[in-house]
C-alpha cells in the first residue's frame, strides 16, 4: 500500500482480489457494489477553535496524505457511520472461533440491536471457500437473513480454518467470526491456505 497525490487524486478505485480472479475467468462481469473506505482520517484532528474560522475546521484533516485503495476486502476497514445507527451492534450469536467435523455445518443468524432497532440483511462471505462452502451462495458469497455453512472435504495432515465475515447491508456494522475444519482421512482433496484465511475476531 503507497499513499496518493491528494492535490490532484482524491478517489482511487480497484477492484477487490475476488473482482480480479472472477474478471480472469471470462473477461466480463458485472459490478453490482462498492465500498468507501476512510481507515487512514482522524476526525479528531476536526478543529471548531481554528482561528480563520469554519471553512478552515478541517483544514488538517484535507491536507492528510490519503493512502491507496486495498484490493484485499478482508482488511476492509472504514468509519463512515450513519447517525441514525449510533450505538448499535451486530451480534452473530456464534462463536468467535469454533471448530466443526468434516461433514458439519453451522447456521448464523446474526441480529443488529439498538441504533433504533434495524431489520437488515447481511452480506456473508467465506475467504477460504475450500474449507467451507456457502449453501446457495455464489463464491463464498451470499446476502440474507440467515447463512448455513458446510464443512468441504480434505485431506491435509491437520485441521484448516477460514474466517467468515459478516456485513450488515443497511448499518454497515462488520463482523468477523474464524471457523476450523477437521480434516477427512478418506479424502482425496487438499486445501490452499493462505495468510488471508484467518482474521482477527471483530
Amino acid at each position: 500500500m503507497g499513499f496518493l497525490d491528494n492535490s490532484t487524486v482524491t478517489v482511487d478505485a480497484i477492484l477487490t482480489k475476488k473482482g480480479r480472479e472472477l474478471l480472469s475467468r471470462d473477461g466480463n462481469f458485472n459490478i453490482t457494489k462498492f465500498a468507501l473506505s476512510d481507515e487512514e482520517i482522524d476526525y479528531t484532528l476536526f478543529d471548531v477553535t481554528h482561528p480563520n474560522g469554519t471553512d478552515s475546521y478541517g483544514a488538517v484533516i484535507e491536507n492528510m496524505s490519503l493512502l491507496e485503495a486495498a484490493p484485499n476486502r478482508t482488511d476492509f476497514n472504514s468509519f463512515l457511520v450513519n447517525k441514525s445507527i449510533a450505538g448499535a451492534k451486530l451480534v452473530v450469536g456464534y462463536p468467535a472461533t469454533s471448530t466443526i467435523s468434516f461433514d458439519g455445518e453451522i447456521t448464523l443468524s446474526p441480529v443488529t440491536k439498538g441504533g433504533g432497532g434495524i431489520d437488515e440483511e447481511y452480506t456473508f462471505t467465506v475467504v477460504n471457500t475450500g474449507i467451507l462452502r456457502v449453501v446457495g451462495g455464489n463464491n463464498g458469497v451470499i446476502t440474507a437473513k440467515t447463512a448455513t455453512l458446510t464443512a468441504q472435504s480434505f485431506s491435509d495432515a491437520g485441521n484448516a480454518t477460514t474466517a467468515v465475515t459478516i456485513l450488515g447491508e443497511t448499518s454497515g456494522l462488520r463482523a468477523t467470526i474464524n471457523v476450523t475444519v477437521e480434516t477427512d482421512p478418506t479424502s482425496q482433496t487438499t486445501v490452499q491456505m493462505n495468510k488471508e484465511s484467518v482474521i482477527d475476531p471483530e
